[in-house]
């Protein structure tokens, strides 16, 4: 899990173009079905300070807000294509994120826990979710944590960890075997999980969180994401929070200042197949 592959240019680049392809048709079903999103995180940081992709970066990530994801899921859902899927927590029975996948069919892209799941993992662009807060201070508190311990549980459920930090990996691989042996399903906490983000969608809240987010449980500002703004990402324009300052300084702090050089890699997966593409 923690062993860096390096991608060769032509890979990456190649990799790229494809996404950039998906990111042009995800676009026009969301133009289509008035579908609001956002460019978010490592894509976000890329259009303001690339005007495209991270050089070294391998991924696209998208924001939504929770009634615009279900909208195009449900749309999704009723009209499958013979290219694109939508994967989620949900409707694929061994996927451990609860975060979502716009998945390009008839490709390959094996992470390291590729092997321990019953579908074959195809190219993507992510896809997070903002739910809202609850005002009362101790409630958030309290939702926060909740909401990232069933993020944490959701994984251990079904995949077992590999970690640089062993004491890191024996905590993570003790919750795996625990979670096996529980008369308890993995569908069944998934529910529970995604029902508990949920809480508070239909509360007019000013605050709102990205649960599974890499960073630890952001709370953004809604009039920081609203309205969007339009900004180039390679050769097309893109939605863009409405102040990108404070969602990058969240996430990234001083985000302008470029890593070190030996910094500047994605780790590669352990395959990828193209397939037409």
């Amino acid at each position: 899990m923690f062993k860096s592959k390096r991608y060769d240019d032509e890979t990456l680049k190649h990799l790229q173009k494809v996404q950039l392809m998906m990111l042009k048709d995800f676009i026009k079903i969301c133009e289509d079905n008035d579908i609001l999103y956002f460019m978010n995180g490592g894509s976000l940081l890329g259009t303001i300070r690339h005007g495209g992709f991270i050089p070294w970066d391998d991924d696209i990530d998208l924001m939504m807000f929770r009634k615009d994801f279900e909208k195009l899921n449900r749309i999704m859902s009723e009209n499958p294509n013979d290219k694109y899927s939508l994967c989620n927590v949900l409707n694929e029975e061994t996927y451990h994120y609860t975060w979502n996948r716009f998945n390009l069919k008839n490709t390959l892209l094996e992470e390291w826990w590729a092997k321990q799941v019953d579908y074959d993992p195809n190219i993507f662009i992510d896809i997070f979710i903002l739910d809202n807060l609850p005002e009362n201070k101790i409630k958030r508190f309290i939702y926060k944590w909740r909401c990232f311990a069933l993020n944490q549980i959701v994984q251990y459920s079904l995949v077992k960890f590999e970690n640089e930090s062993k004491l890191k990996q024996y905590i993570q691989q003790v919750a795996y075997y625990l979670l096996k042996i529980l008369p308890i399903s993995p569908m069944t906490i998934k529910k529970r999980c995604i029902k508990t983000y949920r809480k508070y969608e239909n509360y007019d809240s000013d605050e709102l969180c990205d649960f599974p987010a890499l960073v630890l449980l952001p709370i953004y500002k809604r009039n920081d994401w609203l309205p969007p703004k339009k900004a180039k990402f390679e050769d097309i324009e893109v939605n863009v929070p409405n102040n990108p300052d404070a969602i990058l300084t969240i996430i990234y702090g001083d985000y302008m200042k470029l890593p070190p050089e030996d910094k500047r890699f994605r780790p590669a997966p352990e395959n990828i197949d193209f397939g037409e593409y």
